[in-house]
């Protein structure tokens, strides 16, 4: 058993003995030995030798920062008031605090134990109880916690409007009423309070005491909106040391009396819209009196059907008597009507709008099934106005003699229909209904006669598009695809039908691989001139633009491997993040007032230059070297520059003269090594210390493929240290970012001469010899 094992052991056993033996006290219950002396054994009884436990505390009170610590000594002695060494003593702390015994038993010689005790996480203040016990002898003892400020123990304000809203005219002010209370949550007086207003315009005050009262821990305070009286909201924020508490008071008109309309009209802007979801109508109520004449402040509700949203931007009329809220389709992308109602008091007005958009379009493969075949497919896409996919979708599908189906699009829009193709030879319209709208595909079983005519018009116009032209790799679980369309145009923009179309990857120089939906098939151009075919990619990702898509086509069947006619597009499968770089802005943190901080953005994109969230960062700082020098007034500004001999001639300071002074720590390990400390300080320039680099906020890019760097450093090494940041991302090809300069300072405070920069000396002398090379060789 380790030491650490027979003590932790030591201290449960001595810890559930003292419980035990309290927990019987406390019930009339017990019945030890009292005559065992203090380093005997046995029994859950105070040793007799032991009369009394003396607990000392070295403070009464700690600051709530969490920064310090109560020492605890506890002495052991007996009826005489003697030390007693070897006694076994327990702690306990409550109110979330933690103490850390220095022992389990009383020194043999001192008969002293030591602990000590820390506020924990617990920030709040408030009195913490310290228990000491040694068999049925327990102490308790208090200190509290206060205010790192101001010393008080002010755990929480209560802040009471005497009303939510003070009227706008100047005619009112308001009542707030804080209370300081202690961790009990009772009333403690005698605690400073401040005040913060903040309000838009600028004006609104409040009046009150410094402290609450000593009895009630009151303060009354009087708010005033000031010069200002226009309707707003204002905060208020009451602090006592480091506890602040906020209440925001509305700044409103003065109640009158709701006028009424005679009439009111609803107009739309718009009669018809596109299914994206997020084009708009904005809806417009008049109100009228008996004359005709606008009336302001007239409340209108309004209300759409059909699964529309509305966000009424003010439903009570303005100056020009209007009402105006704006109407969205929502969620459902169907092609619907809409109606919008506007309600005030016993008015109603209704005015309809067309959700328009959703196309139903299919593809077949085979186009001429063979009689009785089987495995035969239709593949329908459901799209909105701007060819995006309608996901979820419920669809239906249905075709004379053959079984119907129903069920919903995936979430590329497709829905895929299997029928066994009739016996009977001749015409099949498979019917497809989503989204509001219907699709048509007619696939034709031949006889031995019959074919499907030969496309009739001369093409003048082929083209060939991928929707979308950047898709993702698939995995086992996904089925990513972008949409083949080929499109036929006859004289006057005419639809070609019954064009010849066989899709290909034009022979794949990249070895992207991937799929065809149609396979080697034949796809016939429909009534619209459209050939229709999906490309689902493999596991490899490809360069930007680099999967091509060919359709070779003809005005009738062609063999596989031939293409008399063709038309190319190009498509990009993206998987990993591909490239990673790092930039800044102009702009330097000096919130502390000790250091500089320095942002810095890390950007992620994949081959396609689409941005890559979730993957992590790691970056690493270097400093490589340093500068001598000093910076002096001239005229109005402060100039940098150096000492390049022992003469004391100063020279103008610039990033090619002084040469840098290479940095000592040639392994980066920290340690003066032979030959490292060139300059013979005792030490390593530039110090690794010197700055150092961070995170802001996760480590991982966001949705934007975004991560934030933050470089900290004292003020006074500004300007005099050249730094490199290297920032590497998990899973991305390229090399890590690297960004290098030197560490920069805010041009504001070089830009006057009343006071001196924190860097105005170089921290590493201001002399570089012009006999050294790349490094420094003396510390002045």
């Amino acid at each position: 058993m380790t030491f650490f094992s027979k003590y932790a052991r030591f201290i449960r056993t001595a810890t559930i003995g003292a419980f035990v033996a309290g927990t019987l006290a406390a019930c009339g219950g017990g019945g030890g030995n009292a005559g065992t002396p203090a380093n005997g054994g046995g029994g859950g009884t105070t040793p007799t030798t032991v009369a009394d436990l003396s607990v000392v505390l070295d403070r009464s009170t700690v600051s709530n920062s969490g920064a310090d610590t109560v020492k605890v000594t506890v002495t052991a002695v007996d009826a005489n008031r003697a030390a007693v060494g070897n006694v076994p003593v327990t702690f306990g702390v409550d109110s979330n605090a933690v103490i850390t015994p220095g022992g389990t038993k009383t020194d043999a010689t001192t008969g002293q134990v030591t602990a000590t005790v820390s506020i924990g996480a617990d920030r709040t203040n408030r009195t913490i109880t310290l228990t000491v016990a040694t068999g049925s002898i327990v102490k308790k003892t208090t200190f509290d916690v206060v205010d790192s400020v101001t010393g008080g123990k002010v755990a929480d304000l209560s802040l009471v409007l005497g009303s939510a809203s003070i009227v706008n005219d100047g005619s009112q002010t308001g009542k707030l009423t804080v209370t300081s209370l202690d961790a009990n949550r009772t009333a403690i007086g005698g605690s400073p309070v401040v005040f913060a207003v903040q309000d838009p315009a600028g004006t609104a005050f409040v009046t009150a005491g410094g402290v609450t009262d000593a009895s009630t821990g009151q303060l009354i305070a009087t708010v005033a909106i000031g010069a200002n009286h226009t309707s707003r909201t204002i905060t208020i924020t009451a602090s006592s040391g480091s506890v602040s508490r906020t209440v925001g008071v509305n700044i409103v008109p003065p109640v009158t009396t709701t006028p009424t309309a005679n009439d009111m009209t609803l107009v739309l802007d718009k009669i018809s819209i596109g299914n994206t979801g997020s084009d708009r109508v904005t809806a417009t109520v008049t109100a009228v009196d008996s004359q005709r004449n606008v009336v302001p402040g007239i409340i209108v509700a309004f209300k759409v059907d059909n699964g529309a949203t509305v966000a009424v931007l003010n439903a009570t009329t303005n100056a020009q008597g209007q009402a105006v809220a704006t109407v969205t389709s929502g969620a459902d992308r169907s092609n619907r009507l809409i109606t919008v109602t506007a309600t005030s008091d016993t008015l109603v007005r209704t005015a309809t709008f067309q959700v328009t958009g959703a196309k139903v379009q299919g593809t077949a493969v085979p186009t001429l099934p063979v009689a009785g075949s089987t495995g035969n497919r239709v593949e329908f896409r459901v799209s909105d106005v701007n060819q995006n996919p309608m996901t979820f979708q419920a669809i239906t599908v249905t075709a004379p003699g053959l079984p119907p189906a129903s069920g919903a699009t995936d979430a590329n829009g497709a829905f895929v229909y299997t029928y066994t193709a009739p016996t009977t030879a001749g015409p099949i319209d498979i019917t497809a209904v989503s989204g509001g709208v219907s699709g048509v595909v007619t696939v034709t079983v031949p006889s031995s006669s019959s074919t499907v005519p030969p496309a009739a018009a001369v093409v003048v116009s082929a083209s060939l598009s991928a929707s979308p032209t950047v898709v993702s790799v698939n995995t086992d679980v996904t089925n990513n695809r972008a949409e083949l369309r080929a499109i036929f145009l006859a004289a006057n923009n005419a639809p070609v039908k019954n064009v010849r179309v066989r899709f290909d990857l034009n022979g794949d120089v990249n070895s992207i691989g991937g799929t065809i939906s149609a396979g080697t098939q034949l796809v016939y151009s429909d009534t619209n001139g459209n050939a229709v075919s999906n490309y689902s990619p493999g596991n490899r990702a490809s360069p930007t633009s680099g999967v091509t898509i060919r359709a070779c086509w003809d005005y009738n069947d062609f063999a596989a491997g031939t293409c008399p006619n063709a038309v190319l597009t190009t498509l990009t499968v993206v998987s990993d993040p591909l490239s990673v770089s790092i930039g800044t802005n102009e702009e330097i943190d000096v919130t502390n007032p000790l250091t500089y901080k320095k942002k810095f953005v890390i950007l992620v994109v994949d081959a396609a230059g689409q941005p890559k969230g979730d993957v992590q960062i790691t970056p690493s700082l270097d400093l490589i070297g340093y500068f001598k020098g000093h910076w002096d007034p001239v005229g109005t500004v402060f100039k940098q520059f150096y000492d390049l001999d022992t003469l004391g001639n100063s020279f103008p300071w610039s990033l090619t003269a002084p040469a840098m002074c290479q940095a000592e720590d040639l392994n980066k390990n920290g340690a003066i090594d032979s030959n490292e400390d060139r300059n013979g300080n005792g030490q390593l320039d530039p110090r690794k210390s010197d700055a150092s680099i961070s995170m802001s906020g996760s480590t991982r890019t966001d949705a934007s493929g975004q991560a934030v760097l933050v470089l900290e450093y004292p003020r006074s090494v500004a300007g005099w240290v050249a730094f490199s940041i290297n920032a590497s991302a998990f899973g991305v090809l390229s090399p890590p970012a690297v960004y290098s300069g030197v560490l920069p300072y805010p041009g504001a405070i070089v830009n006057q001469v009343t006071i001196d920069p924190a860097f105005r000396y170089s921290p590493y002398g201001l002399i570089r010899k012009s006999t050294d090379g790349a490094f420094c060789t003396n510390a002045n």
